[in-house]
């Protein structure tokens, strides 16, 4: 299950109020396990997992399960199982991010239950995903507007450029010459203000290295130990 720890602790306090739990008898667990493991397989979304460990005849756990994100390919990692168990009391139990310091626990009730809880976490997913699509749009339009603008300064002023973005910002690539470039990023959260300053900074850049100068912004930490800054305000 691909969603933040936040959210999961707010969808069992939601699904899972814990007011009847179920109590599992202690004969034939096995048998009660497949039980337990057809009913969750049946609901839509869900896809189980196993482990050795389930099979020895100390394990409390019934059934083990994830609920993928249908949007994407991502791999699950063991602590993106849910975990249904029976606990001291011999009550149902549901446990996500098991055996973890962000160990996530509530009781059963019924089957009802787990599938709303199914179902809200789908619907997260789709939501996640809706909003992704709606940001990446905006990128989209944002990248086209800044290309467009280079374009018409490569064209007017003759250089070469290439750009490339991800989901922070489109990074640009000015052709100096055959040997150098200079390599700027545009934040897409910085858009509106940085567009319009964008034309001037290349066509600066370009002209300080034509006249000679060359620069490079450098950490901090290259500082040469043997220096001193000179201290605006001695």
């Amino acid at each position: 299950m691909k969603l933040p720890t936040p959210s999961i602790r707010k969808l069992f306090r939601e699904h899972f109020p814990g007011e009847r739990p179920l109590k599992i008898p202690m004969t034939n667990l096995s048998a009660t396990a497949r039980t337990w493991q057809e009913k969750v397989i049946a609901l839509e979304g869900t896809l189980l997992s196993n482990h050795p460990g389930d099979r020895d005849s100390r394990s409390r756990t019934l059934c083990r399960f994830t609920i993928p994100d249908p949007h994407t390919a991502s791999l699950y990692l063991r602590r993106d199982e849910l975990r249904l168990e029976y606990n001291n009391d011999h009550e149902l139990i549901v446990k996500a991010h098991a055996n973890t310091k962000s160990q996530i626990v509530a009781s059963v009730s019924d089957l009802s239950e787990i599938e709303g809880f199914v179902r809200s976490v789908l619907a997260q997913y789709a939501r996640r995903h809706a909003l992704a699509k709606k940001r990446e749009k905006v990128r989209g339009f944002k990248s086209k507007a800044i290309v467009a603008q280079v374009k018409a300064l490569a064209k007017e002023e003759q250089f070469d450029f290439a750009t490339e973005s991800d989901t922070q910002k489109l990074k640009l690539f000015v052709k100096l010459s055959e040997s150098h470039l200079i390599e700027i990023h545009v934040p897409f959260s910085q858009f509106e203000k940085n567009l319009p300053r964008l034309r001037a900074t290349i066509s600066s850049m370009r002209e300080l290295y034509s006249n000679g100068l060359r620069f490079k912004v450098a950490s901090i930490k290259t500082f040469p130990w043997k220096l001193e800054w000179t201290k605006h305000h001695a």
